[in-house]
């Protein structure tokens, strides 16, 4: 899994989710092996958390190499600081719903 870590002013929080979620639409969910991608905000709309999941690692290291999503980093780069870092699940407990996602 990448997760990915953006630090933002926020009054510019609105502007990079915005920025986020287009470049999910048209650049992640349109690789072979996307499996699904989240979005977090801190309380004080400071940080923002994304976490994009590939089917294999293969697939994501496509979608990290290509062109489109680096020409995107660098883009929303203006706007917040970037903080990366690939993840390898270790140990996983229940399994969240859809609304136990998006109610925490």
């Amino acid at each position: 899994m990448l997760i990915d870590i953006w630090t933002v002013d926020p009054s510019r929080r609105d502007e990079l989710v915005a920025g986020i979620i287009s470049r999910v639409q048209n650049i992640a969910m349109t690789q072979p092996g996307f499996v699904f991608a989240q979005i977090y905000q801190s309380v004080d709309h400071s940080v923002v958390l994304l976490g994009v999941s590939m089917r294999t690692v293969k697939e994501r290291q496509h979608l990290m190499d290509s062109a489109e999503a680096h020409r995107s980093l660098r883009e929303l780069r203006t706007i917040a600081e970037s903080h990366s870092h690939l993840f390898e699940l270790v140990e996983s407990f229940g399994t969240p719903s859809s609304a136990d996602l998006t109610s925490s």
